[in-house]
């Protein structure tokens, strides 16, 4: 069975980034993709920078501009990791440019 990550169509590179070629059904509307999947592939890419079993516990999401159809990467990086919570920040880039980044506060596992 799939997890939530591979039924939406990410994949986790060698280099710790995080890939998505997106589908129709990843658009809010024509030509523009839903918040919520940028906001998953910040996320995971900020989880996979701490390296560690972790869920969020909090998370605060900035869209720099619109995400069109096409190929989008993840890419994350650790600020901080405690005995219990782990920071990290993940953006989110198309054609080289930012288009939403995020700061996350994990629950470790």
């Amino acid at each position: 069975m799939a997890g939530f990550n591979e039924s939406l169509g990410l994949v986790h590179q060698a280099d710790g980034s995080v890939l998505l070629e997106t589908q129709p059904e990843h658009e809010v509307a024509p030509g523009t993709i839903h918040f919520a999947v940028l906001t998953t592939i910040a996320e995971v890419s900020a989880a996979r920078a701490v390296g560690q079993p972790v869920v969020p516990a909090a998370i605060d999401v900035q869209l720099m501009r619109r995400a069109r159809p096409g190929r989008l990467v993840g890419v994350g990086r650790a600020l901080k990791v405690g005995r219990s919570l782990a920071f990290a920040d993940g953006e989110v880039r198309q054609e080289g440019e930012i288009v939403a980044r995020a700061t996350v506060t994990f629950a470790r596992l």
